[in-house]
């Protein structure tokens, strides 16, 4: 037997290291994709031999644009030929926000005229309480009223007529729409298949689990219910379609949240890396993305399209607003009022004995947002001789509970403003208008209460 400890130079011995493992040698772009910034033959590729695929925002971005940046854009579609492709999803998301898009501009507009209104209002009680200090004659008040009143009238006119001119050629009806005519003539065999009743399922569950734990895309649609998958849904199909087609993909989209970009200096400068990691592990291809402006510029140069700088002017301006309203959008909720706090705010005043102020807020509602001197006389049962001051106090007292409570931001708008008209009267109010926000909001609660059965 060999003594312990003396090694036998007959064994074989176990312990003698493997061949050290090789690494792959890496550059600086790898695991880096999205900070390489692609070039113009990289991108006019994907358009001549690759796949485009237009999200549902620009499609509906049609409704937006002049009429020289709407055929702009449709130009390059049409110059793509079969490298666009459209995912179902898009066309869901297509249809669902057509009507809403068709009236935005007459909404939007309505909804500035009140905004005009009530500043006219608080304008007015300005000048009513400064000329009250001083004795101002009727006479020289009358003129600075009737100045005021002019300026508005014009600034309220010159809203309207804008409206008209710039308003897309959008038509309720699908058969005289010219955009619905154009991606019709587009789009045609252009557009994917809906996904199986088992695989949507499986989809959105999936999103919905992807936008609880903040993976791209579509977290930042987390409060949206239902809908919060949507962005997965489409992410979904684009995945699917580059695999079947093994070629790399140019996404188009106006949708310039962080779940799908990779932000610089609050500036969108290139798809999110795992968008890109995803899509090379999924399809083993590269992910590009561009913004319509962007797009729509390059697509003219690389198809000789005569691009008119007003068109792509028109194109950035859109592009533009949508950028401003992500960065500032939750300072300017901030200040709406919500579901809950209108609900809660109509109930405090029923069972606080303020039936008549509930009364008040609900014929605003139904008749433009305003009611009248006269009508809060006849809901509140007050004589000829009451005055109004006391109209809005339950209601300011009861929207402090509410913001104590946390259901409202602390400088929320006043529900109730009044609203003062020279041709009324220089020193009473004609009567209050609800806040453009809670309008939507009581009324869609009145119809709720009219569908309960109870």
């Amino acid at each position: 037997m060999q003594d312990q400890g003396v090694t036998d130079p007959t064994a074989v011995d176990d312990s003698t290291p493997q061949q050290a493992q090789i690494h792959p040698k890496l550059g600086i772009f790898d695991g880096f994709e999205s900070y390489r910034s692609p070039s113009e033959g990289d991108l006019a590729r994907v358009m001549n031999a690759g796949l485009v695929v237009a999200d549902a925002n620009v499609l509906l971005d049609l409704y937006r644009y002049t009429e020289q940046g709407r055929q702009l854009l449709l130009s390059v579609m049409a110059k793509l030929g079969n490298q666009l492709w459209i995912p179902n999803q898009v066309l869901v998301e297509f249809w669902r926000h057509r009507l809403e898009t068709v009236s935005a501009p007459k909404a939007s507009a309505a909804s500035a005229i009140k905004e005009l209104q009530d500043i006219k209002g608080r304008a007015t009680g300005v000048l009513r309480n400064w000329a009250g200090r001083f004795a101002l004659p009727e006479d020289e008040l009358g003129r600075i009223f009737e100045d005021l009143n002019n300026g508005f009238e014009a600034a309220t006119k010159a809203v309207d007529d804008l409206v008209v001119k710039h308003a897309g050629p959008a038509d309720r009806d699908t058969a005289a729409d010219p955009v619905v005519a154009a991606l019709e003539k587009a789009l045609t065999a252009r557009v994917g298949a809906p996904l199986s009743p088992e695989r949507y399922k499986e989809v959105v569950l999936e999103g919905q689990r992807r936008v609880t734990q903040k993976i791209p895309p579509g977290y930042m649609d987390a409060g949206k219910g239902d809908n919060a998958a949507g962005d997965f849904l489409v992410w979904s199909q684009i995945l699917d379609e580059a695999r079947l087609r093994k070629c790399d993909v140019l996404l188009v989209t106006g949708d310039v949240k962080e779940d799908w970009w990779r932000r610089d200096n609050r500036q969108a400068s290139g798809p999110r890396q795992e968008l890109i990691d995803e899509m090379s592990r999924e399809a083993g291809t590269r992910l590009y993305m561009l913004t319509p402006r962007q797009f729509t510029a390059l697509g003219a140069s690389v198809f000789a399209i005569d691009a008119a700088e007003t068109g792509l002017d028109d194109i950035d301006r859109v592009d533009r607003s949508r950028e401003e309203v992500t960065e500032e959008v939750a300072e300017t909720l901030q200040g709406l009022w919500n579901p809950s706090a209108v609900e809660a705010l109509l109930e405090k005043l029923v069972s606080g004995g303020y039936e008549d102020r509930a009364a008040v807020i609900r014929w605003a509602a139904d008749n433009e947002g305003f009611v009248s001197h006269e009508t809060i006389r006849e809901l509140c049962h007050y004589s000829p001789e009451a005055k109004l001051n006391g109209l809005v106090r339950p209601i300011s007292r009861f929207t402090t509970d509410l913001q104590a409570a946390g259901l409202l931001p602390h400088h929320v708008a006043p529900l109730l403003q009044a609203v003062y008209d020279p041709n009324y009267s220089y020193v009473k109010a004609s009567g209050f208008r609800l806040h453009a926000s809670a309008e939507p909001l009581v009324q869609a609660l009145a119809e709720a209460e009219g569908d309960d059965p109870e």
